[in-house]
């Protein structure tokens, strides 16, 4: 028997991360219904894991929106002058080629691989991994499920990833074959390989 609490009950929910909300379809959706349902509903971001299964993606609060702009700014702003690649935002949804379909906060593709696409590739969900991705973390989001999508992305050929977190002061770097880096209270994090010379700075991230 359940008990209903009383309407003056107090809950202490610090603490506690939010739950990631997933769901199941009936039948599998293949890479043209994953987009037809992205399609139709173009005010919810979605995400696919490899087993097929959506994932409803929460919306940022005002704080991490101002941030994940910073990011993705400076980001761009190095990659005009280096010219090595191309820079793209939390609303572009690549296709990773084990199966899910992830959209990083920020990401870095190098440009050859990018030209590499057909132009209906490059206007659908580019069909594969970005060489480097940032994600920004928000109160909403469960680090372990960021953890989890820093593995998934080396797992399918990324070359450099991190998590930035406001919420620690933070920063998780995440390279092929080397273990996790983590950074406490950084002014700065600096890129290496791909996009080595990239340096983010964190003074208006770590408030």
């Amino acid at each position: 028997m359940s008990i209903a609490p009383s309407s003056d009950a107090a809950f202490d929910l610090s603490g506690i991360e939010p739950p990631r909300l997933v769901v199941r379809p009936l039948l599998k959706l293949d890479e043209e219904q994953f987009f037809q349902l992205t399609q139709q509903n173009p005010e919810q971001p979605l995400e696919q894991n490899a087993q097929g299964e959506v994932i409803i993606v929460s919306p940022t609060g005002g704080f991490s929106g101002r941030s994940n702009s910073k990011i993705n700014k400076q980001l761009d702003n190095w990659n005009d002058i280096d010219q090595r690649g191309e820079v793209f935002d939390s609303s572009t949804l690549f296709r990773l080629p084990k199966g899910s379909a992830r959209s990083p906060d920020a990401a870095w593709v190098e440009r050859s691989r990018w030209e590499a696409l057909t132009e209906e590739e490059q206007e659908r969900f580019p069909p594969l991994c970005p060489d480097f991705v940032i994600e920004l973390r928000s109160k909403t989001d469960r680090l372990v499920d960021l953890q989890e999508k820093l593995v998934e992305y080396l797992d399918n050929g990324a070359q450099l990833g991190w998590i930035i977190d406001p919420l620690l002061k933070q920063v998780h770097i995440y390279q092929p074959g080397q273990p996790v880096q983590i950074l406490d209270q950084p002014a700065t994090v600096e890129g290496t390989g791909c996009v080595a010379g990239f340096t983010l700075d964190l003074k208006d991230i770590f408030r």
